[in-house]
């Protein structure tokens, strides 16, 4: 997160502010969160372990980091059950199932 008094951040409001594609890969942004919304996408929900097993690269402070940052965005949502922690897409995550398929297709040669 940018400090509130930069130019930095000013730039990015502004963007923000009319430009629903920049809102929308601001969401997105971060090095593993599409690997984590895709992840969702094949399976309906998945335990951090799970996601641990997936990317054992990420750290648990990362993950736990985008976990949060995806469920305040309401991408995600966190279910407790009486034995485990799961993650699961909300509505407003699987609307992204396009988008996400397009830009998974989609590449530079």
């Amino acid at each position: 997160m940018r400090k509130e008094s930069s130019t930095n951040f000013e730039n990015q409001q502004t963007l923000t502010d009319f430009c629903n594609a920049s809102k929308t890969l601001l969401l997105l942004s971060g090095r593993w969160k599409l690997s984590l919304l895709f992840s969702l996408l094949e399976h309906n929900s998945r335990t951090f372990s799970d996601f641990k097993q997936l990317l054992p690269a990420i750290s648990d402070r990362m993950l736990a980091l985008h976990l949060k940052q995806l469920t305040n965005d309401a991408l995600i949502v966190k279910v407790k059950k009486e034995d485990a922690v799961s993650y699961s897409l909300t509505e407003k995550g699987k609307s992204l199932k396009s988008i996400l398929l397009n830009l998974a297709e989609w590449q530079i040669d």
